[in-house]
């Protein structure tokens, strides 16, 4: 694996104009314009693109799952008035991340951890299967990515055939499928648990597949479910996937369950005080809730050409990260994401 650097390969000053970044196997790369990633790529199956996978934020940072690439890390830098800004780091997951998919990004502890797992859905592939299948990785300093072991999850190793392809946060409960193929009928368990340092219990599928929907409002923090709820009441209903600094990793949260609308969101009352809710549909259609009046505002993201979307936004300092893809079916061509002053959205 890579061995990332201590100092930033930029430092960005986002403006009143969008700064757009293209991710690839070998890094983020700055463009000029969004319409300078249209057909820059081939369309491809999802598990096989580079493309941001799922995002954390702990403290006062942002962490970038990039399938195919490696991990992305944004943190608000201090000092001069020229160092100032958000700090952009890479850290490279080389040619072993490669050859698997991002299945999930998670917080094991303080670390930020990466379950990587081999897709055989889009492609047979001749790789072995991850061995090791989670990592953590460095924010500071020059360590090496590490490989860390996950006891829930290393019940069942891809060295005996099992290949752990999900994991997700619901409630109170982890859960997780893994998958074994090289039986003569593949076998296919389901678990979960509260605790990812502990085995988990053995579930059915029809208690998984429940999970995998988007949670009642009644399941958020107070403050979160009030905005939720204001949220909903001006869009009609919905879907929203959670990023927050209180979550270990993304949750989803539902207004009606019948509403086909997606969206994305960042809460943080710290970051974004008295903004504490910050929501996009695919089309950068953008709402912020205020903390205390519950008052919903709307702005817009940056448009997108024909066939791209929004996957996802995030706050760090006083800037706004959205992750962007070009979409086609379940391909993907050019991905990335795109900074932008929180003033210029909602001034």
């Amino acid at each position: 694996m890579a061995v990332p650097s201590s100092r930033p390969m930029a430092v960005l000053q986002a403006g009143e104009l969008p700064l757009w970044f293209r991710v690839t196997p070998d890094g983020p790369v700055l463009i000029e314009t969004i319409e300078d990633a249209v057909f820059s790529a081939a369309l491809i199956p999802w598990p096989l693109a580079p493309h941001i996978r799922f995002v954390l934020a702990p403290d006062e940072e942002l962490l970038m799952a990039v399938n195919d690439s490696g991990l992305i890390r944004l943190s608000p830098e201090t000092g001069t008035k020229e160092s100032s800004g958000v700090g952009l780091y890479y850290v490279s997951g080389g040619e072993f991340w490669r050859q698997y998919t991002v299945g999930a990004f998670f917080l094991f502890g303080e670390k930020p951890a990466v379950l990587l797992y081999r897709d055989d859905r889009f492609l047979d592939s001749d790789a072995p299967l991850p061995v090791p299948h989670v990592w953590t990785y460095p924010l500071f300093g020059a360590a090496k990515a590490e490989a860390v072991t996950v006891p829930a999850l290393n019940v069942f190793t891809p060295e005996d055939g099992w290949n752990t392809d999900i994991l997700h946060l619901s409630g109170d409960f982890w859960y997780f499928r893994t998958v074994n193929r090289t039986t003569a009928r593949p076998e296919i368990m389901m678990f979960r648990t509260e605790d990812l340092s502990h085995a988990g219990g053995q579930i059915s599928l029809g208690l998984f597949q429940s999970a995998a929907r988007p949670e009642p409002l009644t399941a958020a923090s107070a403050p979160l479910r009030d905005m939720l709820a204001a949220l909903f009441a001006e869009t009609g209903g919905g879907a929203v996937s959670v990023v927050s600094p209180e979550f270990p990793s993304t949750r989803r949260f539902a207004g009606n369950r019948e509403n086909g609308q997606t969206f994305f969101g960042f809460y943080s009352n710290n970051r974004l005080d008295p903004r504490s809710l910050m929501i996009t549909d695919p089309r950068g259609a953008g709402f912020y809730v205020q903390a205390e009046t519950k008052s919903v505002r709307r702005f817009s993201l940056p448009p997108l050409p024909e066939g791209f979307a929004y996957t996802g936004i995030a706050l760090t300092k006083d800037t706004v990260f959205a992750s962007w893809e070009e979409q086609d079916g379940y391909s993907i061509g050019a991905a990335g994401f795109m900074a932008l002053l929180l003033s210029a959205l909602t001034d």
